[in-house]
């Protein structure tokens, strides 16, 4: 007799993207996704600090 190889039913996979979003923390961004006072969005879609005009 030759054993069948049994495929294992796999645990349902996490997209990197959601593994990866609650670990990296973003300066200047809140948890809800949207800009803490003193931050600005620039071309590209990067935060960055924003500077006091005078």
């Amino acid at each position: 007799m030759v054993a069948k190889k049994v495929k294992s039913k796999g645990k349902k996979r996490i997209s990197a993207k959601k593994l990866c979003s609650g670990v990296i923390k973003r300066e200047g961004v809140k948890k809800d996704g949207t800009l803490k006072k003193g931050y600005r969005y620039v071309k590209g879609g990067k935060v960055v600090k924003a500077k006091v005009k005078k």
